[in-house]
């Protein structure tokens, strides 16, 4: 089955070293935190499906390498109620840039207690491979395209693919909206989502964002 949704995130983030009072450079140094709520809706946007709140952690260690450790917590409808939903995501990424534009590669394992049928939800490896070009005043567009596996198998469940346009209102503040369509190969259903974003970071020394793993 085939539907229409609406995923609309709220991000909030800041360096360690900025939002603490310790002082040492050395440890706190591109290392980053953040709370990103976010409700979901299907049948045709129509319906409150999900709302779920990530709570994790960044840290650059050069360049071209971040790793990241995140927890979410919510809820996912289930026939005439909501049920408890949680899981942990270990990921890493590899980022190439060049001149305006950004190739990454992030890989990420999902932890889940409970099964559920909810990519986003469920235990399952992730990978993704993504563009980003960045030459436009206070504009960027990125494009990714994600696969999904089974953990002990490898045997590839889902695909996702994503393009969004991005839009820094300031150095804290950015908005951002996106067209997102995946698919179930086990069952062929497929969802084509409509996305939107807000961010706010937290700059006391007005430095250059940390890139966050998605």
């Amino acid at each position: 089955m085939n539907d229409a949704g609406m995923w609309n995130t709220f991000s909030f983030s800041g360096d360690i070293k900025d939002l603490t009072p310790w002082k040492d450079p050395k440890i706190f140094k591109d290392w980053s935190i953040h709370v990103d709520p976010e409700m979901r809706f299907d049948e045709n946007m129509t319906r409150l499906y999900g709302y779920f709140a990530d709570l994790g952690t960044e840290k650059k260690w050069s360049k071209y390498l971040l790793s990241s450790v995140e927890y979410r917590v919510g809820a996912r409808r289930e026939e005439s109620w909501y049920n408890y939903r949680a899981r942990w995501s270990l990921g890493a990424q590899l980022s190439l840039p060049f001149k305006n534009f950004k190739l990454s590669s992030t890989t990420r394992y999902q932890i889940a207690k409970v099964a559920s049928s909810d990519l986003d939800l469920k235990s399952t490896w992730r990978q993704k491979v993504s563009v980003e070009y960045s030459g436009w005043k206070n504009f960027g567009i990125q494009m990714s395209h994600e696969l999904f596996f089974l953990p002990i198998s490898l045997s590839n469940t889902n695909w996702r693919s994503q393009v969004s346009l991005k839009y820094k209102i300031d150095k804290s503040n950015a908005l951002s909206v996106g067209y997102l369509v995946q698919r179930d190969l086990t069952n062929a259903d497929m969802d084509f989502v409509i996305l939107t974003g807000y961010k706010w970071e937290f700059n006391k020394k007005k430095e250059k964002s940390t890139p966050v793993v998605q």
